[in-house]
């Protein structure tokens, strides 16, 4: 079986065990089943790190529901089949080679060491998890007047959604009873940022600052990254930089006045809450400001940002931000009439240029089919329909609040957009292929008009 064909059955394994988990009387407070597709729904949205609920989290949800929510967006965000590698390596001390492809496959990486990889995914995810439990409890501790059991319970959930980028949050509101709250918001939005650069990027980061303070303290060491950075670190780094300063422009002109949303706030409460809903659609999904109330243009805006999304081998969904660069230096090439697509000093090969326009070509078609299906079976508008498909397919999570009035056939082609936007346009295209099939000649080539 190939490996992304494995990976796909992985997640459709562990969704089926949460659909039936969630379905238990002892996950919903009113102690009875609930319905298939809402169960459905929720596990879909958990496992793909969405955040998207036709269930109110916070009214319906038991502790055990909230633990099993919890535990699939981890499981999820680190990977099924990258999580069953580390579970088989810490219990038997070896990984097979099928799990080394799958776990390849799944993470987007060709990673010779698969051991170190999974090592490096776990402590990173752990550490920053930890870190923002620790403002969060605190915080919730101090100023809100938790319990220590409450306390100690959102900050966990909220570390690990955060930083999965799932976007699931214990408030009906999601997050906009904290927006006026700056140790609550400003660490959760660094998270999903962070979060958001992909686990190579955070490598190399950490990796060179490590290596720079050693330098420092002594004057022989010899660090082992080279003097220039990779070319996916310095794609993701620019692009992301640009795209949180372009994003959080946008949504302030836009909104500024809007009576809505941003217009009562003091400025410096309408500039943190700009960069929240800048950093929020390309990764998490959790929302400061109602999304309903906001411009019809900023939802277009807030759409590009969710197609874009953040880096490959990152919890973020999208059809990420390596894939959106190199489709603008392919572009930019063509225009200056020049045969090779260079970016800095590197030349991209022409197998990665066509897996790119493969990417979008896919989630572009992806996307407007099922915008004219629901189009075509719900009563809602186009604007709704489009910004909600696009979230799902985008894994981001955020609503303009019809996700609920769904009916089950929208809710269950929702589930499919997340679980395609999870797995990612060519995996899924690969692991739905009976087999690779290699031409050993070649037609005769021959140009039609374009353009």
């Amino acid at each position: 079986m190939h490996p992304t064909r494995i990976v796909a059955l992985a997640f459709t394994a562990v969704i089926a065990i949460g659909t039936a988990l969630l379905m238990l009387p002892i996950a919903s407070k009113d102690g009875r089943s609930l319905d298939f597709f809402d169960a459905l729904f929720t596990s879909v949205s958990a496992v793909t790190v969405t955040g998207l609920a036709t269930i109110d989290t916070e009214l319906h949800w038991t502790m055990f529901g909230h633990v099993v929510i919890g535990l699939l967006i981890q499981i999820g965000g680190f990977g099924i089949v990258g999580f069953a590698s580390l579970v088989a390596y810490l219990l038997d001390g070896r990984i097979s080679l099928r799990n080394k492809l799958s776990t390849s496959s799944e993470a987007s990486l060709n990673a010779p060491d698969i051991k170190s990889l999974l090592k490096n995914i776990a402590q990173l995810m752990l550490g920053f998890q930890l870190v923002l439990f620790v403002f969060l409890f605190i915080r919730f501790l101090t100023h809100y007047d938790y319990s220590w059991q409450d306390a100690l319970g959102h900050g966990v959930f909220h570390a690990i959604s955060s930083f999965n980028n799932a976007g699931f949050a214990l408030y009906s509101d999601s997050m906009m009873g904290f927006a006026r709250d700056g140790w609550v918001i400003v660490p959760v939005f660094t998270i999903v940022f962070i979060a958001s650069l992909g686990f190579p990027v955070l490598v190399e980061v950490i990796g060179r600052l490590v290596e720079k303070v050693k330098g420092r303290f002594n004057s022989d060491f010899k660090g082992t990254y080279p003097r220039q950075w990779s070319l996916n670190s310095r794609i993701i780094l620019w692009s992301s930089f640009a795209l949180l300063g372009s994003g959080t422009l946008f949504v302030a002109l836009l909104e500024w006045n809007n009576p809505g949303t941003l217009g009562p706030l003091n400025t410096m409460d309408k500039i943190w809450d700009s960069i929240f809903a800048s950093v929020m659609p390309r990764t998490a999904g959790f929302n400061a400001l109602d999304i309903s109330q906001m411009n019809p243009a900023t939802w277009l805006g807030t759409e590009i940002l969710m197609f874009i999304g953040g880096a490959s081998a990152s919890t973020a969904g999208g059809i990420k931000l390596g894939t959106f660069v190199v489709l603008l230096f392919v572009v930019y090439t063509e225009i200056r009439g020049e045969a090779a697509v260079n970016i800095g000093n590197r030349r991209l090969p022409r197998s990665m240029q066509r897996q790119a326009l493969a990417i979008v070509t896919i989630a572009a078609l992806v996307v407007i089919a099922a915008t004219m299906l629901l189009r075509l079976t719900t009563d809602f508008t186009l604007d709704q329909i489009l910004f909600e498909v696009v979230s799902a397919t985008g894994t981001v999570g955020l609503s303009t609040g019809i996700t609920a009035a769904m009916p089950d056939h929208g809710k269950f082609l929702l589930s499919l957009l997340m679980l395609f936007g999870r797995l990612g346009p060519v995996v899924v295209a690969t692991s739905l292929a009976f087999r690779k099939s290699k031409r050993h000649f070649e037609y005769p080539q021959e140009r039609p008009l374009i353009g």
